[in-house]
């Protein structure tokens, strides 16, 4: 129990940095262009990135469960990985470089991850198909970090251009002075936007981290003795169920197993662990030959999706448009994903029930509304705390701004943003608003950016996957070594 608090407190101590490291961002060229003072964009910025991460799941449940084999992740491995990637943090705050706090974490992850795997390289999923919102997706590594970590900065910086050069075209006539007035008041409307993409994508990491240790520990029955106002902490993953879900997963023909996971599931609210739980029992069933426990194990999986659809469809926030399908839940339904895995692992030669416990062992569970509001909460005391190192090198050293030109930006980048989190792809803020302001300036003239500054800015991107993971890696490598 008490390295679940030191994991909490770690990743809340990130989440800090991460507040005066990458919210900078999305606030920096409202504060250079003098649009907002840096007290007005620092509320902003608290309220909007509140709203986005709220509302969003994708990125924090790719974080929680698409990246690592969760066998092979520890509280310790947690820890681990969330000092390699504050390392790594601080000392670009303190260069006022702009480098990804999500690549940060994400390799700090997979490094403390290896570690612990024994070098292990199976323990980093790079490229898996799962079952995400009801339909297939491939998820990993390649698919949510590197391909977006590419092509992110790419779009970002040709959509700045062209969004630059457009507004160019429409303005040629306009008078200075009344372009400058809109678009000050535009950028407020920007700039929320920025914040609320923000929350939307970046926030959600140590979200995700959070609740892995969560489930981490109580798949290891570290909660079992937990007081009544702490129940809260403890998620849906049981151990009784998730020892059940490896026994199948080993190939053991014990016949208590399907019971125990319909047992397991009642337990539960409405959710796709309870339905998912009983779309396997029903499967484990069966196998053992007993039709009926069969039937009344998919009936209740059934009742359960019917009733997370109702739920849904009472939810005001996905019926508005443009950010509805932004939000919207789509829940699997477990018996039809698991008959189907069961066909295809028929057609393959593989051992259908196996195939099916796999699917419901990398199910990832929603993020709960308290870890979305503390981490939205210390994530606006960090941009109070110490942000202006990096805000000056994007709003002052790379190009000079005005309000126009902080429009595009901001614009360009929250849409990548918003796009890509509903997507869950982990798509670094600091990649999409510095490539926009890179493209927005290149709109002047080439010669208007600082080559100088760019250089550090992208050499300190290429590193920080490696050097957070060398990081992470080399302090799990240490604890092991020292436990022993």
């Amino acid at each position: 129990m008490t390295l679940i608090i030191v994991v909490i407190l770690v990743a809340l101590a990130f989440e800090f940095i991460n507040g005066f490291h990458d919210t900078a961002n999305s606030i920096a060229t409202v504060v250079s262009t003098k649009v907002l003072t840096p007290r007005q964009a620092i509320a902003m910025a608290a309220v909007t990135n509140l709203f986005g991460a709220l509302i969003g799941h994708a990125v924090a449940k790719t974080v929680s469960s698409g990246l690592v084999d969760a066998k092979f992740v520890s509280t310790q491995t947690i820890i681990c990985a969330l000092i390699g990637g504050i390392t790594w943090n601080l000392l670009t705050w303190w260069l006022g470089l702009p480098s990804s706090s999500t690549h940060a974490l994400v390799g700090g992850l997979c490094g403390a991850t290896l570690a612990n795997a024994q070098n292990n390289w199976g323990a980093i999923q790079w490229s898996v198909s799962k079952i995400k919102d009801g339909k297939p997706v491939m998820e990993g590594v390649l698919h949510k970090v590197i391909w977006p970590m590419i092509t992110s900065p790419i779009i970002g910086l040709v959509a700045g251009f062209l969004i630059m050069t457009l507004l160019y075209a429409l303005l040629r006539n306009a008078r200075p002075m009344w372009v400058n007035r809109f678009f000050g008041r535009a950028q407020i409307f920007s700039a929320g936007y920025m914040g609320f993409a923000h929350g939307l994508a970046d926030a959600q990491k140590t979200m995700g981290i959070i609740t892995l240790a969560l489930v981490t520990a109580t798949t290891a029955g570290s909660f079992q003795n937990l007081p009544g106002w702490l129940q809260f902490i403890r998620m849906d993953k049981t151990p009784v169920a998730e020892q059940q879900i490896q026994a199948i997963l080993k190939g053991s023909k014990d016949r208590t197993a399907p019971e125990l996971l319909s047992k397991e599931a009642e337990k539960l609210d409405t959710g796709e662990f309870k339905e998912a739980f009983h779309a396997l029992a029903a499967l484990a069933f069966d196998v053992d030959g007993d039709k009926a426990s069969a039937d009344r194990e998919r009936a209740l999986s059934v009742k359960t999706h019917q009733q997370a659809l109702d739920r849904e469809a009472a939810r005001f926030m996905p019926k508005i448009p443009i950010l509805g399908p932004m939000v919207a839940y789509k829940p699997s339904n477990w018996s039809k994903t698991l008959e189907d895995e069961r066909q295809k692992a028929q057609k393959d030669g593989k051992d259908p029930l196996t195939a099916a416990a796999a699917k419901v062992r990398d199910l990832s569970p929603d993020v709960p509304p308290w870890i979305k509001i503390v981490c939205a909460m210390i994530m606006a005391a960090g941009t109070s705390a110490g942000g202006w190192r990096i805000i000056k090198t994007m709003g002052h050293k790379m190009v000079k701004l005005q309000p126009v030109h902080g429009f595009a930006a901001e614009t360009t980048a929250a849409t990548l943003l918003a796009v890509t989190g509903s997507l869950g792809m982990t798509v670094s803020t600091t990649h999409a608003i510095t490539t926009a302001i890179m493209g927005v300036g290149c709109t002047k003239r080439f010669s208007a950016l600082d080559g100088t500054v760019v250089k550090r800015i992208l050499g300190a991107w290429i590193l920080t996957l490696p050097a957070a993971g060398g990081v992470a890696y080399l302090t799990m490598w240490l604890w092991l070594k020292i436990a022993g």
